[in-house]
């Protein structure tokens, strides 16, 4: 059984160590947090996942004020690192040259510079790195890719992905909204829709993008086309509304031989449309579990098994993070040329 040590009790802390709880190959001893109150009870974490249980019972772990004491002190295997984006890769190395495994949050880092001297420190060390990007592991885009490799409805032409939501206003000192610690919307939000489809399609031939700048958060409103000359054309858009709205998610993928639809609001989520005299959705079977609970097991099965995390591996997150680079470079070339 893998020793975990927690960095970092937020909204997104809250959510990996309920699902470190539910494991039964893992055993969660160890948790670090600045902020007191988080070290006794989690009631009051705010994110933007409203169905999360986030009152977690922390009393029989080692509790510590500071990463770097657990660090230097607990007994453990794998480091979850939660923290602030900004701190991503400060805590991922120094976990790896303690001698960790690490699982680390989305982003990976806030730059391609970042990430790979976390790349070259996994290296180093002989230490397993995987990135939490939890929409290759999210129910309904296991089925999309499912449709795409398998091609039960022939190929794919087109794949419209969309991710919105309120500015966050939960974050300790408001971090999300400083863009020099988050790397803003484009960064936190968008990154989850960009990791999927390099996923699932690899890197682009041409990306082109506009987007909205606000003085806090940076881009809070991006519009990005990937265009793959062998392939589909697949747009993204995400956003932070300055207004308060739900949080929601979705795609529509055209087929050649029909069309897939995910609305995170919607009963059922996920809708398959194949007749082609009258509009008649089905409703599709999705698979069974928590994208959290499956990326950490998935990450504990690859370390217990001695394999790497091919589903997930950490230079496609980094070349994640190279893509959101690639659309801020579109969107202030756009903007130079109007």
């Amino acid at each position: 059984m893998l020793k975990v040590g927690l960095l970092g009790l937020g909204m997104m802390g809250s959510v990996h160590a309920t699902q470190h709880l539910k494991n039964p190959h893992v055993q969660l001893v160890a948790v670090a947090d600045k902020i007191p109150s988080r070290l006794n009870s989690n009631v009051g974490v705010r994110g933007n996942l409203e169905s999360v249980e986030l009152d977690l019972d922390l009393s029989n772990l080692q509790r510590f004020a500071e990463a770097d004491e657990l660090l230097a002190t607990a007994d453990v295997d794998l480091i979850d690192v939660c923290l602030p984006t900004y701190l991503h890769q400060r805590y991922t190395i120094a976990a790896l040259q303690a001698g960790h495994h690490v699982l680390c949050e989305k982003p990976m880092a806030l730059t391609v510079a970042e990430a790979d001297a976390m790349l070259a420190a996994a290296q180093r060390a002989d230490r397993q790195l995987m990135i939490a990007q939890c929409i290759r592991f999210w129910p309904e885009y296991r089925v999309l890719r499912r449709y795409v490799q398998e091609g039960p409805l022939g190929a794919l032409l087109s794949l419209n992905m969309y991710r919105v939501g309120g500015v966050p206003g939960w974050s300790e000192r408001n971090w999300y909204l400083d863009p020099a610690l988050s790397g803003g919307m484009i960064l936190d939000l968008h990154i989850h829709d960009v990791d999927y489809v390099n996923s699932l399609l690899g890197i682009p031939d041409i990306v082109q993008a506009s987007g909205k700048y606000a003085e806090r958060g940076g881009y809070h409103i991006v519009h990005a086309d990937y265009i793959y000359r062998e392939g589909p054309h697949v747009h993204l858009h995400a956003g932070w509304s300055t207004t308060q709205i739900p949080f929601t998610m979705g795609f529509d993928a055209w087929f050649a031989d029909g069309f897939l639809r995910y609305d995170s609001t919607h009963d059922p989520t996920l809708q398959l449309f194949t007749n082609r005299a009258e509009v008649r959705a089905e409703a599709v079977a999705v698979p069974v579990g928590d994208a959290y609970y499956h990326e950490i097991d998935y990450f504990v099965t690859c370390l217990e098994q001695g394999r790497a995390a091919s589903e997930c591996p950490p230079r496609s997150a980094r070349d994640s993070v190279a893509l959101v680079q690639r659309e801020i470079r579109a969107i202030q070339s756009q903007a130079r040329e109007l």
